[in-house]
């Protein structure tokens, strides 16, 4: 099949998903998440480019559209269709309240509260148009409707009017003839109580959960589809290529920080291999990985872009390489708030102030790196020597004569100030080393940066007027003339969510020598396919094993889609664009077993935390690198059952006060410490996990809530998170054991229960033992979770070590026998 006939395919089921249901019922979100907008409808008419809002719920709104930046956005929505429609499954009736055309909007505080609407992105609410349209009418006629343009004006609202009545069953389509003139909440509640799909000119900002920025990916896969030259990962995903090595070299032992053996293994394939896979399950360091693949190639002169679906992934890569690696600039962070304003300052900065030259020169730093390594490598060889030494010697198996000449030979190092000494010589050594390894790290990009500015200062000033032009079209010029190259040389690691890569960056072939997708289960084949066309090489960093992107495509419909492409045959299954992520399409590509990694050294949780998955989930392949005897005298893993009852709401308020006390409890002991343990609380359901996220709003300040860090959701809004403290609501009681069927669900199940780093406290109102055998739940709670140390010690025999532990016994001291250390 033709490479670009399989692109349209994934446009077209691209198109088909990408609609938003947050919206399509305005009245669930909560009260204190919308406010309706009274009198004149003056953004949308063009009268006023922003206008104050005086309601006293403005200020909540403001805070929490603050607070939920990543995870919720400001809609404004125009015209307001109320009534019921069938709804899928065993709903019934489906209830609307939605918008119309909707587009996103900001709130700021400039001594009042000012509303404004981003005039670039207004939409029609094409979801809510399919679910009005006439029996007998086919939905493909909903891309005939009037592509809205702001402002609104008097023909744009006669041809939509004319658009509904001639294809909807919506009912008071007069009421556009009201517009600007506006009703407010009281008219809009009392049409959604008649009967009938009724329309209200009315307005509503409501904090909406996030939708997908189709349109830029849209169009990127158009122009795809009509391109046959494809980049060199794009095109061995698509069945072009080979998939050879290519020339490059990695450099770890250059960075500040250590890396484990497959660790270094991804940086190897990230420079050699076209298309390469990184699979990580939690905890194993996927986010410090990626950090530590971006500065490689920013070292080697590469650029970088990361990539994912989920913001709180992107922040955490942000976070490791400002704080794990020392990077004090030369990425940018496009998910972060106020990035443009940040970014145009520091390009300012650089223009007319130039840059301070590092203290150093970056050469010689590389060079006395490369000493300390060596004198590292050294003590560390030494000290492994004496190591060898101490256990022949300790040996029963050599003669008597043998053990006196190799005691000889070794007794300088064996004596303990030698070995002692060895110990703090390698301390010392890594210490010094992670020390200038990050001077050495901002040295380069400080003299590379000057070297930019003498050589391509009038690029980066172009990009500068183009970032502060005062139109799109003026923009979109400057950006047009601007050497992309350059700027990549002067910002080489960027930071962005799939779904603003087409906002960010011109759509030009491989203009990225590296592209990192993050949390890939979680991204859909479509909307990566832009990207890795920006790339020469791409790596794909996820875990099959956790939650994956989920699709209303139905299957019919996505074979439909199948068949008017003209593709021969039947869907493959590797091509289902409903059931397959973009880690599973690249693990069909990928020819050779040396470009794909496991990182098995689980560095997040205590051994009790872990366990449950790494049996389960892993095959005990993990190695839990926490695992040490003694480590603390708290439990890592409790659990507390509760008789609480699950209501026809899908709430339990026993779990809810049991969180609450709990939660309570842990900001008390910790009130007054320096450092807060940071706290999560997650529900699988999002009834119980909005229930409780109410009651902790209600119950604590937001200083105690940000002081903690406390966040709470579903599985889906954890992964790639983690929490000091976690607390588990499972919410469901013995009469409702039938909801327990959506916690068989391996991937789900496997973030909920791994994000707890030092404790996790499970609340639960049902036993193991009322659950069906084979239910992940009832395994769960059954399980034993203490980490399988006592069965390492039992099957450990030395007569010697036995000794040893009886004598240290018989003064008090606590002894372990083989216990197992990081696998």
């Amino acid at each position: 099949m033709k490479p670009s006939t399989l692109i349209e395919y994934f446009r077209r089921c691209y198109r088909a998903d990408s609609y938003d249901l947050s919206i399509s019922n305005i009245e669930k979100i909560r009260g204190d998440r919308r406010l309706f907008i009274a009198d004149e409808d003056a953004l949308a008419s063009g009268s006023l480019p922003r206008i104050p809002l005086v309601d006293a719920s403005a200020a909540e709104l403001l805070e929490q559209a603050d607070s939920y930046r990543r995870e919720k956005r400001l809609v404004y929505g125009c015209f307001i269709v109320t009534g019921r429609v069938a709804g899928s499954g065993f709903g019934g009736r489906r209830k609307l309240c939605a918008p119309l055309i909707y587009a996103p909007a900001t709130l700021y505080r400039d001594e009042d509260i000012f509303l404004e609407v981003d005039a670039s992105d207004v939409r029609a609410n094409l979801p809510l148009l399919r679910l009005l349209l006439k029996p007998d009418v086919d939905s493909s006629v909903v891309d005939s409707f009037p592509t809205p343009q702001w402002p609104l004006g008097s023909s744009q609202i006669t041809a939509m009017g004319q658009w509904l009545r001639q294809y909807t069953q919506l009912q008071e389509i007069e009421e556009l003839g009201r517009w600007p003139r506006l009703q407010g909440a009281d008219a809009v509640a009392e049409r959604a109580r008649t009967q009938g799909l009724r329309l209200t000119s009315a307005c509503s900002l409501v904090l909406a959960d996030r939708s997908k920025s189709v349109r830029g990916v849209l169009h990127e896969l158009t122009r795809l589809a009509e391109d046959e030259n494809y980049s060199a990962p794009l095109g061995l995903l698509l069945g072009q290529g080979t998939g050879g090595t290519a020339a490059g070299a990695s450099a770890p032992e250059m960075l500040p920080e250590s890396l484990s053996e497959a660790q270094v293994r991804a940086l190897h394939n990230a420079a050699r291999q076209p298309l390469s896979l990184v699979s990580g399950p939690p905890g194993t360091g996927k986010s410090f990985t990626i950090a530590a693949m971006a500065i490689d190639r920013m070292l080697h002169g590469e650029s970088v872009l990361v990539v994912s679906r989920t913001p709180q992934a992107i922040d955490v890569v942000s976070g490791k390489l400002k704080t794990d690696y020392g990077l004090d600039a030369g990425y940018v962070h496009a998910g972060e708030r106020g990035f443009l304003h940040s970014l145009k300052a520091h390009l300012d900065s650089l223009l007319k102030e130039g840059v301070e030259p590092p203290r150093e020169a970056a050469d010689d730093l590389r060079a006395e790196l490369k000493q300390t390594r060596r004198q590292l490598r050294r003590a560390e060889r030494r000290f492994a020597r004496a190591l060898r030494a101490a256990r022949r010697l300790g040996s029963d198996r050599l003669p008597a004569w043998l053990a006196d000449i190799v005691g000889a030979l070794y007794r300088p190092l064996l004596d303990n100030d030698s070995l002692w000494g060895f110990q703090n010589s390698i301390g010392n050594s890594r210490r010094r080393f992670e020390r200038r390894a990050a001077t050495y790290l901002n040295a380069c990009r400080l003299e590379r940066l000057a070297a930019l500015l003498d050589r391509e200062r009038g690029n980066l000033s172009l990009f500068n007027q183009a970032l502060r032009a005062r139109t799109s079209r003026r923009q979109a010029e400057r950006f047009g003339k601007t050497n992309f190259d350059v700027i990549l040389q002067a910002y080489p690691i960027w930071l962005v969510g799939l779904d603003e890569v087409s906002r960010v960056f011109p759509f030009d072939r491989q203009m990225f020598d590296l592209v990192i997708f993050d949390e890939s289960t979680q991204c859909d084949i479509a909307s990566a396919l832009p990207a890795l066309q920006r790339a020469k090489r791409a790596v794909v960093v996820g875990d099959g094993k956790q939650l994956r992107h989920v699709s209303f495509l139905s299957a019919k419909r996505q074979e439909r889609l199948w068949r008017n492409c003209e593709l021969q045959g039947e869907l493959p299954p590797r091509y289902s664009y409903r059931d397959q992520s973009l880690l599973d399409l690249v693990s069909d590509a990928i020819g050779s077993q040396r470009a794909v990694t496991l990182l098995d050294e689980h560095y997040r949780s205590r051994p009790e935390l872990i366990a449950f998955s790494n049996r389960h989930f892993y095959g005990a392949r993990l190695k839990v690198m926490q695992a040490r005897p003694g480590a603390s005298d708290t439990a890592a893993l409790e659990f507390r059952r509760v008789d609480g009852r699950r209501s026809a709401s899908g709430r339990n308020a026993v779990e809810r006060d049991a969180v609450l006390e709990a939660l309570q409890r842990h900001i008390d002991r910790y009130r007054a410490s320096p450092v807060k343990p940071s706290v999560g609380v997650l529900s699988p359901y999002r009834d119980q996990a909005e229930y409780l996220d109410g009651a902790i709003r209600k119950a604590f300040s937001s200083q105690e809530l940000a002081d903690f860090c406390v966040r709470v959701a579903t599985p889906y809004g954890f992964q790639g998170e983690e929490r000091d403290l976690m607390l588990l609501s499972l919410s469901i009681d013995r009469d409702t054991i039938r909801a327990a069927a959506y916690l068989n669900r391996p991937d789900m199940f496997n973030v909920a229960v791994t994000r707890a780093k030092e404790r996790q406290l499970v609340i639960h109102s049902i036993d193991g033992g009322d659950l069906p055998p084979d239910n992940l739940l009832g395994r769960y709670l059954s399980f034993e979770h203490g980490g399988g140390d006592s069965g390492d010690q039992r099957d450990f025999l030395c007569r010697f070590a036995a000794e040893v532990s009886e004598a240290l016994a018989e003064d008090g001291v606590n002894t372990w026998i083989g216990f197992t250390v990081a696998g």
